[in-house]
């Protein structure tokens, strides 16, 4: 799963051509590997990450097919502590803290 996320990463940053997919995959795995590793500066560049991403047009949708994807191959496993909606409320708090401002 690194490897793929750090691909992903890689095609953003250097500008390539992303599916929807992608974007959404990119989206999915920078939050995880950042929350992860409780690295707030990765959290931070998710946060950006997001923003520019739907800045450009590129908004989150069939996300749910896309984390199925990841979980099919492997990329990400089942988290049994884990809460449904919390990815989807985190993004909604951003989104308004920063439409606050």
């Amino acid at each position: 799963g690194l490897m793929y996320f750090q691909t992903l990463k890689r095609n953003y940053v250097l500008g390539k051509d992303m599916s929807q997919d992608e974007c959404n995959k990119l989206r999915l795995l920078y939050v995880y590997y950042a929350t992860a590793n409780r690295n707030t500066s990765e959290v931070f560049a998710w946060q950006d990450l997001c923003i520019t991403l739907d800045d450009q047009g590129i908004i989150e949708k069939e996300m749910f097919q896309s984390k199925e994807d990841l979980k099919d191959k492997k990329l990400i496993i089942l988290n049994p502590h884990y809460s449904s909606g919390l990815y989807r409320k985190y993004t909604e708090f951003v989104k308004n803290k920063m439409n606050s401002k």
